[in-house]
């Protein structure tokens, strides 16, 4: 089950992804650290309705964020698609919820929000090292528009996007 996060999620929310920073650390992936994601982003996701928590069993195993704010770096991007996009960011799945298609259906989730409010277009970006992510997009038929660098990293930020077909 998909749903609105609230407040009170985001203690369990910031414990995902202190365990998903660590898998990243150990996969050498920089993309997340103890700074970002943090808690007065997820608090801010919430106040701004943008944030959905995935619950298994009562328990909560992932979340994204889904909303229209772009970082501007996407102005650079070389998109095939142009007005209005939304967009999703720190998706996040618990460890031990991993493989079971959550990630996929939170962003599937993502696109149903967009096509239910009329824009049925998608804009990701993913650090170059999240080879993972990468092929997740791939894979959910999401096509690379280009390359950005973004966050001070010294590696770029590949960015993806999808044309959504509406559900007739």
């Amino acid at each position: 089950m998909i749903r609105k996060g609230k407040s009170e999620d985001l203690y369990t929310l910031m414990e995902i992804v202190k365990e998903t920073v660590k898998i990243m650390e150990e996969e050498e992936n920089d993309q997340w650290n103890e700074t970002y994601p943090n808690m007065e982003i997820f608090a801010a996701d919430v106040q701004n309705s943008s944030l959905f928590v995935m619950e298994e069993n009562g328990e909560i195993i992932g979340s994204i964020t889904v909303d229209r704010n772009e970082p501007v770096e996407y102005g650079q991007i070389s998109w095939r698609y142009f007005g209005p996009a939304y967009t999703f960011h720190r998706l996040v799945v618990n460890p031990f919820a991993r493989k079971n298609g959550a990630a996929s259906n939170l962003i599937r989730y993502a696109e149903k929000v967009a096509i239910e409010n009329g824009i049925p277009y998608l804009r990701i970006d993913t650090y170059s090292l999240n080879v993972k992510a990468q092929r997740l997009f791939t894979k959910l038929g999401y096509q690379k528009a280009g390359e950005m660098s973004f966050h001070g990293k010294k590696l770029p930020f590949y960015c993806y996007e999808k044309r959504l077909e509406k559900k007739r």
